[in-house]
């Protein structure tokens, strides 16, 4: 048996807990009891049973479980061929999104994982390191986002796993966030729906309804805000702020600038050092 966990680094959106591998004794057990964060057992060999809520699951090498924050659940091994299994715990601002996106849920917490050993290395290469840094548990953080990565990836082929519809807001909170990492690039609204995985036509819908703008609107506003911002720095030439949000015509740049702010670039610019 073996036990790692973190008691120092915290990552708001993603939090590595603790990992572990155990070969349990007869009858072993645990629970019911809850925790404060997602657990995710992999049974490796043996037999047992995870009681959630009013469902009994028998489970045996090949089968996976999730137990979730807050409610309560039990497992024990089999009286005669006790199980043999490794877990991760984690937690954070995005776990329960992310849990969600892979169908498992409280209601739905078991499903099946193939022969290829991914999920188990992961965990034991985050056991690897021992001893506590910084930079352990950065390559702790960049292994659990693959962990999961790959959870989200397998959940079409678990047919026990239901899909998660999103809902509409999601849908908006999603599409905004893309704009806000990506608008200094050369997006378009299409790369955006493919992204969001909605239709064109429907995200700009959603769009007007909750934002009160196309999404093409919405890119322009935040690329037009950010060039206000890059134009009072004189170190910066027209051609550069312009590629900097996502123009790589500066002629273009120019002609939206205007239409959006009143003003050309130059003329913006040189207004603003007047009050410097």
């Amino acid at each position: 048996m073996w036990i790692v966990e973190n008691d120092e680094f915290t990552n708001t959106d993603l939090n590595f807990y603790d990992c572990g591998e155990e070969k349990c004794p007869n009858g072993y057990f645990f629970g019911p009891a809850a925790r404060n964060h997602f657990v995710l057992h992999f049974i490796l060999g043996g037999k047992g049973t995870f009681r959630c809520g009013k469902n009994l699951y028998n489970l045996e090498a090949g089968n996976a479980f999730l137990i979730c924050p807050d409610y309560v659940t039990y497992y024990e091994a089999d009286m005669e061929d006790p199980w043999h299994y490794i877990w991760i715990g984690f937690n954070g601002v995005k776990a329960p999104k992310i849990i969600r996106q892979t169908g498992l849920s409280y209601e739905n917490p078991v499903f099946s994982y193939d022969n290829d050993n991914f999920f188990i290395d992961t965990i034991r290469q985050m056991a690897s390191y021992t001893k506590y840094s910084f930079e352990t548990e950065l390559s702790r953080i960049a292994y659990l986002y693959l962990f999961l990565s790959k959870l989200v990836e397998i959940a079409p082929a678990n047919q026990s796993l239901h899909p998660y519809n999103f809902s509409v807001e999601e849908y908006v909170k999603s599409a905004v966030d893309y704009i806000e990492k990506n608008y200094s690039s050369n997006m378009s609204v299409n790369q955006l729906s493919n992204y969001i995985g909605i239709n064109r036509k429907y995200l700009s819908t959603l769009f007007k309804k909750f934002i009160g703008q196309t999404p093409i609107d919405y890119i322009v506003k935040m690329r037009m805000e950010r060039a206000c911002v890059l134009l009072t720095n004189e170190n910066l030439s027209i051609a550069e702020v312009s590629n900097s949000i996502g123009y790589s015509d500066q002629f273009i740049f120019s002609k939206q600038f205007k239409k959006s702010m009143g003003e050309t670039p130059s003329v913006f610019r040189k207004n603003q050092n007047k009050f410097k």
